[in-house]
C-alpha cells in the first residue's frame, strides 16, 4: 500500500500519527476531547511536513500545556549568598543584681592599649 511513497511520504505520515497521538492524550489529560487534525504532507523543498487544525478550545488548552512546560524548564534562580552573621559584641560586664557596669571614661584621643 505505502510502496509507491517516497521516504519524505512516509517520514510525513509517520510525523503526524506520532503528534496526532500526543496531541489527543496532552489534550484529553486537560478534558479537551475534540482531537485535532493531523495532515502530512511534503513540502516543495522536498521535506516532510505537517499541518495541524484544532478548535478553539484545543488550541487554548495546548498554549496553557506549553505554557506550563516552559514555565517548568525555566530553572529558579539562584539563591543569594548568605552573608556571614555579624559578628556579636562581647557580653556585658554585670553586677550581681544584673545591672551594667560601664567601663571607666577615657579621655579623648587616649590610645587603647
Amino acid at each position: 500500500m505505502n510502496a509507491h511513497l517516497s521516504d519524505s511520504d512516509r517520514e510525513a505520515l509517520w510525523i503526524a500519527h506520532e503528534l496526532r497521538e500526543e496531541l489527543r492524550q496532552a489534550l484529553e489529560r486537560r478534558g479537551v476531547t475534540s482531537a485535532p487534525g493531523v495532515s502530512p504532507f511534503v513540502d516543495s523543498a522536498g521535506r516532510p511536513s505537517v499541518i495541524v487544525r484544532m478548535d478553539a478550545d484545543a488550541a487554548r488548552a495546548l498554549a496553557l500545556i506549553m505554557g506550563e512546560q516552559r514555565a517548568a524548564a525555566v530553572p529558579p534562580a539562584p539563591a543569594a549568598p548568605m552573608a556571614p552573621p555579624a559578628p556579636t559584641p562581647p557580653a556585658a560586664p554585670r553586677r550581681n543584681d544584673g545591672s551594667h557596669v560601664f567601663p571607666a571614661p577615657q579621655p579623648v584621643g587616649h590610645p587603647h592599649i
